[in-house]
């Protein structure tokens, strides 16, 4: 960026509170000095996630402050994502940052929108150092990453994090799909957004990495590929179609014996056999067309995907207060 002033750019910043905000003042105080510097205007937006209620006083203190930071308080807690979604529905910028406070470096943040700016719909932060994961958990996401590409035929990133930007166009695009499960590195890729990554080294703020545990992560990787795709479903049906044929022909088989042998012994192993794996079938086709049929169900009831409690602001909310939506007529 050249030297001549901030750039003529609106940039939003998303923060998630979801404990007592004991780090707001130091965040909101280097976010404002940071946007000012090298933008012309800005926003951060504080988005209350379930957080106990010592942090609005905390949220108080730094709107009356600093200009141009704005609160939105959840009725309850919800996932994270869609958190980031009521603030990204909310942010006018012409840029949104995401991140977490207290483990992803502000300094960043001005690379990363430059980046961006740079013809880039979404930049994705990406820790050079996560925490070492175990061997179950990374066969795990080498397995969810490889149906990924076959049945969505899309490629997940992995060990990106929540240091993303958004260019405005990728901010109307995302928010027009109103999923309920919202994962939005897989809607972006769905979605065929330019992507870039940013390696960046996150801050080692004890208790601010997500890491997730195997059942979490298999609950949340098979949620993605059930949720996002209906190849699964039509890989059951083809299981059910299979099954039904071998069936079809064990029965034939079953007949041409009993024909052409004088005496055929009680098969009741083999029976056995045959009615367990058709159960087993059966009862499989029934646990993944219910988990189908219950996300269908769960959309079509068309709720809003989160409800706001309380909304505030600080008294001034332009940086630069020549920049206005309303242009004066000046002809008289």
């Amino acid at each position: 960026m050249s030297g001549t002033g901030p750039a003529d750019v609106f940039v939003s910043v998303l923060a998630l509170i979801e404990d007592d905000g004991a780090w707001l003042p130091a965040f909101v105080a280097e976010a404002h000095q940071r946007l000012t510097e090298q933008y012309s205007n800005f926003e951060i937006l504080l988005i209350d996630n379930g957080s106990p209620g010592s942090a609005t006083k905390a949220v108080q203190q730094q709107l009356s402050r600093f200009k141009c930071v704005r609160y939105l308080r959840l009725s309850r807690k919800i996932p994270a994502e869609t958190a980031i979604t009521a603030g990204m529905d909310s942010a006018i910028g012409d840029f949104v940052v995401t991140l977490d406070p207290q483990g992803d470096p502000l300094g960043e943040m001005v690379a990363m929108i430059e980046l961006c700016r740079s013809n880039q719909d979404i930049v994705l932060g990406l820790d050079r150092s996560p925490p070492p994961a175990g061997l179950i958990y990374r066969f795990l996401r080498a397995t969810f990453v490889w149906l990924s590409r076959l049945l969505l035929n899309v490629q997940i990133l992995v060990g990106t994090t929540t240091y993303r930007v958004f260019s405005r166009a990728a901010v109307n695009a995302l928010t027009r799909i109103r999923t309920r499960r919202r994962y939005l590195t897989v809607l972006a890729a769905e979605i065929g957004l330019n992507t870039a990554i940013y390696p960046y080294d996150r801050r080692p703020t004890a208790g601010s990495y997500d890491v997730r545990s195997v059942p979490s992560a298999v609950r949340v990787g098979l949620s993605v590929l059930l949720h996002y795709s209906i190849l699964p479903l039509r890989l059951v049906s083809l299981t059910g179609l299979v099954g039904s044929a071998m069936s079809l022909g064990y029965s034939v088989y079953v007949v041409i014996v009993y024909l052409i042998k004088p005496d055929v012994a009680a098969g009741w192993t083999t029976l056995s056999l045959q009615v367990s794996g058709l159960f087993l079938l059966v009862f499989m086709m029934l646990a993944l067309l219910g988990e189908c049929v219950g996300r269908l169900m769960e959309e079509g009831l068309d709720r809003p995907l989160y409800h706001i409690r309380d909304e505030q602001s600080s008294a001034v909310m332009l940086a630069d207060i020549g920049k206005r939506n309303v242009i004066q007529d000046k002809t008289e």
